[in-house]
C-alpha cells in the first residue's frame, strides 16, 4: 500500500457539507453529451478532465446506475490525478431506455452493452488518451469483461469491483429454468419484455432495508440523486434481461482465460447480489489477475463506509499507479 495515502471524501465530510461542494464541483467541470449507439439509442454520458492529470480511468457502472450517482467517485478520483470517463449504459440512468416501460431493466443482448462502450471509448476517449483504464462494477464488470474479449490491448489495467461473474439464485435452479422458460414464451407471444418474476417498477427503500451499503449518508445521496433525477430511477429486470446476462456469464465462464490485462478484483466480502465463489472461480482463471478481499463490506464497495471504501480506493490508487513508490 502506499505510504502516502491520498485523502478520500470522508462521510463526516459529506454529513457537513461537503455533499453540496462535489455536487457544485462537478456542475463546473463535468463536460456531459450524448452519444448516438450503432441501432440509433442516445446514451448520456459525462467526463471531467482537469489540467495536470496524466492517466484516464473509464467507469463502467452497474445496473441501474447513471453517472451522477458516481460524483464523489469522479471528485475523488479526478483529485488523486485521474481524468475519468464514463457513459450510462442503454436502457437506465439519463440514457435512451430500450423497452416501452421504462421502469423496465431490459436488454436483447449483452453485446449491444459492450458495443455502445467501444464505441464511447473509441470517439470519447482513445482521442485524449491512448492507454485508458478501465474500471468496472457489477454489471459493468460483465460488460468490461466482454469488451476485454473483444479488443484484448485496449485497456492498460482494470479493476473490477463487485463484478457479477455470477448471480445467485434464490430458488432452486429447476424452478428458474421452468419460469425463464415459460417468461420467454409469454414475452415472445406478447411482443414486449416482461418483467422477471419478482420484479417490478422503481421503489425507493429505506436505508434499513437495503443491502447494498452500510454508509447511511451516502446511500441518502443515493437516494436524493434518484429524486433529483427522476429519469435515472429504474425498476426490476426482465427475462430478456436475465437471459442476457445467462448467456454473457457463460461466455466468460468459458474464456475469461483469454483475460491477458493486468487485473485487479475487489470482492465485497459480504455481498448478497452477486454470486463470490463463481466470482473467485472466474477471476482465477485470468492469467494477470489478483483478487482482494474487502472485509465486511456489501456490494457497493466505492459506496460503503469509509474504512472499506477507502480499502478500496487505496488499492485501486496503487493498482492504477504502479510505479509511485510503495
Amino acid at each position: 500500500m502506499n505510504k502516502h495515502a491520498f485523502h478520500w471524501t470522508t462521510e463526516s465530510e459529506l454529513l457537513q457539507g461537503q455533499g453540496y461542494a462535489i455536487d457544485e464541483w462537478f456542475e463546473k467541470y463535468a463536460q456531459t453529451g450524448t452519444l448516438t449507439t450503432s441501432d440509433s439509442l442516445k446514451c448520456a454520458y459525462a467526463k471531467v478532465c482537469l489540467p495536470g492529470n496524466t492517466q484516464s480511468i473509464v467507469i463502467s457502472a452497474g445496473r441501474g446506475e447513471s453517472y451522477v450517482k458516481y460524483k464523489e467517485i469522479i471528485y475523488d478520483l479526478a483529485q488523486a490525478g485521474f481524468d475519468i470517463y464514463t457513459m450510462d449504459h442503454r436502457g437506465q440512468g439519463l440514457s435512451q431506455r430500450s423497452s416501452e416501460n421504462r421502469m423496465q431493466g431490459h436488454v436483447e443482448n449483452f453485446d449491444q452493452y459492450v458495443t455502445d462502450l467501444l464505441q464511447f471509448v473509441d470517439e470519447q476517449v482513445l482521442p485524449q488518451c491512448a492507454d485508458p483504464l478501465l474500471l468496472c462494477h457489477s454489471m459493468g464488470s460483465t460488460i468490461g469483461a466482454l469488451a476485454l474479449l473483444k479488443r484484448p490491448q485496449l485497456f492498460k489495467r482494470v479493476v473490477f469491483s463487485a463484478p457479477m461473474f455470477g448471480l445467485l439464485v434464490p430458488v432452486p435452479l429447476w424452478f428458474a429454468h421452468t419460469m425463464m422458460f415459460i417468461g420467454m414464451t409469454a414475452s415472445r407471444l406478447i411482443a414486449k419484455p416482461m418483467y422477471f418474476i419478482g420484479q417490478g417498477d422503481y421503489e425507493p427503500e429505506l436505508f434499513a432495508y437495503n443491502k447494498l451499503m452500510q454508509s447511511q449518508v451516502r446511500y441518502e445521496r443515493f437516494r436524493q440523486s434518484q429524486q433529483q433525477y427522476v429519469e435515472t430511477q429504474l425498476g426490476g429486470v426482465t427475462y430478456h434481461w436475465v437471459n442476457a446476462a445467462n448467456q454473457a456469464l457463460e461466455i466468460l465462464g468459458e474464456r475469461s482465460g483469454q483475460i491477458i490485462a493486468p487485473v485487479l478484483c475487489l470482492n465485497a466480502q459480504k455481498d448478497t447480489v452477486v454470486d463470490n465463489q463463481l466470482q473467485f472461480a472466474l477471476i482465477q482463471k485470468m492469467p494477470n489477475a489478483q483478487w482482494l478481499s474487502i472485509e465486511n463490506a456489501r456490494h457497493e464497495i466505492l459506496f460503503e463506509q469509509d474504512e472499506m471504501r477507502h480499502q478500496a480506493l487505496n488499492a485501486i490508487h496503487t493498482f492504477f499507479k504502479p510505479n509511485i513508490n510503495e
